[in-house]
């Protein structure tokens, strides 16, 4: 089809060209014209065979009209019939092939009557000018005759080295997936501790040591057992236990329904902070209502989807709930429960982003969330211990040495003393007698380029022997990119991942590339962790008290160096402010730095 700068005796001449070349020319020997399109000719009328010496069919149109052109050669090209509604054309007409030194002449191209038309043809059947103008050597029938040109021979050779090429490419990925697969990946947290506190904070919490040690040290191995089987098995070299176990489950994703199961140790579905993972924390530590309020990681089973457009996610878990000597919160860092008494927990998660800017990747969104927990307390009537409850947090940094696991349960400078860790916890509930809690939390992350705000606000109630007791907690946080890079978003965890920055400090290749990624942030976050007067001390068990009763609130500064994705720098400042239910307000200041390395 020609659609410009011909006209129509242009046309009618090249046509008439192309249909005398003698077949047996070099050019033609060596190389075989290509075949024509294929034409799908009705079931009532069989092509018609013509011999080489035919007469030539040629549409003459205006240029205007642009229909194809068609000629009895394997290089013609076909009419093809218009499938829209009658417009005003030309008639075709057949024209006795010109020698080759003839002279075009003006009788070739016919008269065309004012508003003559051609009807379209139906799906399928050819115009009576372009079937006559099929030739036997037509696509339809020239591929068994094809093998034996040298142009056949090469296009069987070409499809044969792109079949060979497949099945190699099949091969190299079906080696690459062999099963099982194994990674490793890890990352290292190196912390130093510096406390400055009042008078009056010492004589309510304790003297705080300062501190240089391993935050964490995390060694994980995972990978695939089968399509969609994950597994993953983590450990910690740097808290209590020295390894102590961290995620170690067994995955399955693409379930219907329900999505990817989990079974094992792991991250329990409550709270954005929670989901973000360590190595992504903007600060050195969570906030405070996470540290006090959330069940960390439990041995149970899970199941998390995300809608088609990736902008909900949800996740539910069914798990034990006691972990270390029965604490109902933190981490199980052994991966044990042992209780005959209750025990059994149940937790939800459900996200939905409201903007996410796909084309940048994020660079622009706004998410909301809520997270709901229950949890039956567990008791060990074997060795006496009835169902208790506990909340209790330092200020937002550590803690480095044996940690929370072997902090004796009850609160102040002699029971801290006692310990091997830093900091000591400013709030303490005490343990009091109880037999279930259930705790309510809501989220939002707002992202606009490089500035974030996040926050999340917690409520707890606890079921007593003495009758519902109420906790809560908040905090909200800003971070801002100096170097103008975006934190990442995680859709299968809905939840924000360290920034990428535009050059790595160091390249190991061409030297110094810029100044990494630079971000300043800061929070304030509250807790409250008053018992009421009805809890009578008789109610309290282990010897605890309501001594550690208060609200703590802490201001922190912080600035973090990303020397690339992998490596970074923070430095933190807490201004830790608590008001002691029996000592009243104290304060310290804890400066707070640490270099971290993940793979």
């Amino acid at each position: 089809m020609i659609r410009h700068g011909f006209s129509t005796l242009q046309l009618v001449v090249c046509a008439a060209v192309l249909a005398v070349v003698p077949r047996q020319s070099a050019h033609a020997q060596s190389t075989p014209a290509p075949a024509a399109p294929r034409q799908v000719a009705p079931a009532q009328v069989a092509p018609p065979q013509l011999p080489a010496a035919s007469p030539i069919v040629i549409a003459v149109v205006p240029p205007a009209a642009v229909p194809p052109v068609a000629v009895p050669t394997a290089a013609s090209a076909v009419y093809q019939a218009s499938m829209v509604a009658p417009i005003p054309l030309p008639p075709v007409v057949s024209v006795p092939a010109a020698p080759l030194n003839a002279s075009p002449s003006a009788s070739l191209i016919p008269t065309v009557p004012p508003g003559s038309t051609i009807p379209p043809a139906p799906f399928g059947v050819q115009p009576a000018a372009a079937q006559a103008a099929q030739q036997p050597d037509d696509y339809t029938n020239d591929n068994a005759a094809d093998a034996d040109t040298p142009g056949g021979q090469q296009r069987l050779s070409q499809l044969e080295s792109a079949f060979d090429a497949f099945e190699r490419q099949l091969e190299r990925e079906e080696g690459a997936t062999k099963f099982p697969s194994a990674r490793l990946t890890g990352f290292t947290q190196l912390d130093n501790y510096f406390m400055q506190q009042s008078d009056n904070n010492i004589a309510t919490v304790g003297d705080g040591q300062n501190g240089l040690g391993f935050r964490r040290a995390r060694l994980a191995v995972l990978g695939n057992v089968a399509h969609f089987t994950a597994y993953q098995l983590e450990v910690d070299f740097a808290t209590a236990g020295r390894p102590s176990f961290f995620d170690c489950f067994i995955e399955q994703d693409e379930i219907p329904w329900l999505g990817a199961v989990r079974v094992g140790q792991y991250l329990q579905p409550f709270s954005v902070e929670a989901m973000s993972g360590f190595r992504h924390l903007p600060f050195m530590e969570r906030s405070l209502p996470f540290l006090a309020f959330v069940p960390f990681r439990r041995v149970g089973a899970m199941a998390s989807n995300k809608s088609e457009d990736e902008m909900t996610y949800w996740a539910y878990s069914i798990f034990k709930t006691g972990g270390f000597n029965n604490a109902p919160l933190g981490d199980s860092r052994f991966a044990t429960d042992i209780g005959d008494q209750g025990g059994v927990s149940f937790s939800t998660r459900i996200t939905q982003l409201l903007f996410y800017d796909e084309p940048s990747d994020g660079r622009y969104l706004w998410h909301v969330g809520g997270a709901f927990n229950f949890s039956s307390l567990t008791g060990n009537l074997g060795n006496g211990t009835r169902p208790f409850y506990q909340a209790r947090t330092g200020p937002e940094f550590g803690p480095i040495g044996d940690g929370i696991e072997t902090s004796p349960p009850t609160f102040g400078p002699v029971s801290y003393a006692a310990s091997n860790f830093t900091p000591p916890n400013f709030v303490d509930t005490g343990r009091f007698r109880a037999s279930s809690f259930n705790l309510l939390g809501f989220e939002t992350v707002f992202q606009n380029g490089p500035f974030n705000l996040q926050s999340e606000f917690m409520v707890t109630e606890v079921n007593s022997v003495a009758g519902p007791v109420w906790y809560t907690g908040a905090y909200v946080e800003v971070m801002y990119r100096l170097t103008g890079e975006q934190r990442g978003y995680d859709k299968r965890l809905a939840a924000l991942k360290n920034p990428v920055p535009y050059t790595d400090f160091i390249s190991l290749r061409r030297g110094i590339q810029g100044w990494g990624a630079w971000e300043v942030a800061a929070r304030l976050s509250y807790i409250d962790l008053r018992n009421p007067g009805r809890l009578q001390p008789s109610m309290y068990v282990q010897n605890t008290n309501n001594s550690g009763n208060g609200t703590l609130t802490d201001l922190t500064l912080g600035g973090t160096w990303f020397l690339n994705y992998h490596t970074k720098v923070q430095f933190d400042w807490v201004y830790a402010m608590l008001d002691n239910s029996q000592r009243g307000n104290s304060v310290a200041s804890n400066y707070v730095s640490r270099v971290q390395v993940d793979f």
